[in-house]
């Protein structure tokens, strides 16, 4: 008489499966609905302090030797796009955590135990690097790239009289930038985790890999100059060697594991 054969785990699906198409569209429909009240409900509370967080967004411009009172403003409502423009960045922030937890939610029925247990964390990383990735641009990259282009207005003689609004535009468009930017190493561990790619592979692919890390600073960064785009290129190259490093470590265990077993 045959035995029943447990079922692997990573075969077992449920929620989403069981479910019929239009309830996933109405679960579909909450989440954006949650993502949406979230986002809303932070920029409205950052519209209200968007004044604190001017001041520091003209830290690093005090940093270099500027002072934020002389700058200046062009359009009429340059103001206006000023603050809803820091809103909206600083909202996003404020929300990322919440955005992730509400997709994961839509997401979660659907996965197999074993993809479960690595939902929670992969999300985590995914809003902890966002943050790192602003709070370095913040912490080290702006002070030197707006000295960097002040030192350039100098070595031709220009005088230096920037608005307000470009200030802001570049500062937040780094911030951004450097906050989406250091997703990649990600995206780069997801795919070692689905086997797509190996350590062996990664490592074989440097000088791809550094080719594609510039064209993407390049796109990026709202600068061309060479030096902002190794602002970013450095440190985005250090991360993908970590990840080889991270992915011989975890194959390693697998490979440990398998004996084992």
């Amino acid at each position: 008489m045959p035995q029943n054969r447990p079922e692997d785990e990573d075969d077992v699906r449920t929620g989403l499966e069981t479910k019929p198409f239009l309830a996933h569209l109405e679960d579909l429909r909450w989440t954006i609905i949650r993502c949406v009240g979230a986002l809303a409900i932070s920029v409205t509370i950052c519209a209200f302090t968007a004044k604190y967080i001017l001041k520091a967004l003209y830290y690093p411009y005090r940093m270099a030797g500027q002072d934020p009172q002389k700058l200046i403003n062009f359009g009429v409502v340059d103001p206006f796009s000023i603050h809803m423009e820091v809103s909206v960045f600083g909202g996003l922030i404020l929300a990322l955590p919440l955005l992730f937890y509400f997709v994961g939610q839509f997401l979660f029925p659907a996965l197999t135990p074993r993809e479960k247990r690595f939902l929670g964390p992969i999300f985590a990383a995914g809003t902890l690097l966002f943050v790192v990735g602003v709070t370095f641009c913040y912490a080290f990259v702006l002070k030197t790239a707006l000295q960097f282009f002040l030192g350039y207005n100098d070595y031709f003689g220009f005088g230096t009289m920037w608005t307000a609004k470009a200030l802001i535009d570049f500062e937040v468009q780094m911030l951004i930038g450097f906050g989406l930017a250091f997703e990649f190493p990600l995206v780069i561990f997801g795919l070692n985790l689905m086997g797509i790619v190996s350590s062996g592979q990664l490592a074989s692919k440097r000088r791809h890999a550094a080719f594609v890390i510039f064209v993407a600073a390049c796109c990026i960064i709202p600068s061309t100059d060479p030096f902002s785009l190794s602002l970013l290129s450095v440190p985005l190259y250090v991360l993908y060697e970590a990840c080889i490093w991270i992915a011989r470590i975890v194959e390693s265990r697998k490979a440990a594991r398998n004996v084992d077993g």
